[in-house]
């Protein structure tokens, strides 16, 4: 009886993220009132700064990152009293096209916490790691329209004002 007591008393609590709703793409948006390709030149250099891009189309107006290893913004390994922000890899896909008379840029960020298949409950595919997918917290994609902004010569807290969430 004891040492089932202390067996379970060191136990870690659950992950944070067992409780979120299911991953969905929570986009972010923003439109300025200046030309497509000025948006355009600035989105991309802002993105080519701060990322790896893996694709980008003009014509479609759409710029893909390659996976970024950073850290979380709201999910933590919660061991011994400490926060330490878990380990997440996010893509963030930026579309840039004219909406009502203005220009748009709309980012999409898929993030995914890496867990292993027994703390997960998920089913051995060969690895004991996969990459599950949580919402976003939209910090990253919000830094980055706040960047775009200042580069374009906006006022940033206006800029955070025009955000959209869907």
């Amino acid at each position: 009886m004891l040492l089932a007591t202390l067996l379970t008393a060191c136990m870690p609590a659950p992950f944070p993220e067992d409780k979120l709703p299911v991953w969905e793409e929570r986009p972010v948006e923003v439109s300025f009132d200046e030309g497509y390709d000025k948006v355009w030149d600035e989105a991309l250099v802002v993105i080519g700064d701060t990322f790896p891009i893996d694709r980008m189309n003009k014509g479609e107006g759409r710029i893909t990152t390659e996976w970024v290893v950073g850290q979380s913004d709201y999910i933590y390994n919660q061991f011994g009293g400490t926060r330490i922000p878990e380990k997440v890899r996010y893509r963030m896909v930026v579309v840039v096209d004219a909406y009502k008379g203005r220009t748009r840029i709309t980012v999409k960020n898929r993030e995914q916490v890496e867990k292993d298949i027994i703390s997960a409950n998920l089913t051995f595919t060969g690895s004991i790691y996969e990459w599950i997918d949580v919402p976003s917290s939209c910090r990253k994609e919000r830094a980055l329209l706040e960047e775009v902004a200042a580069g374009l010569g906006k006022d940033t807290r206006r800029a955070e004002l025009d955000l959209r969430f869907r």
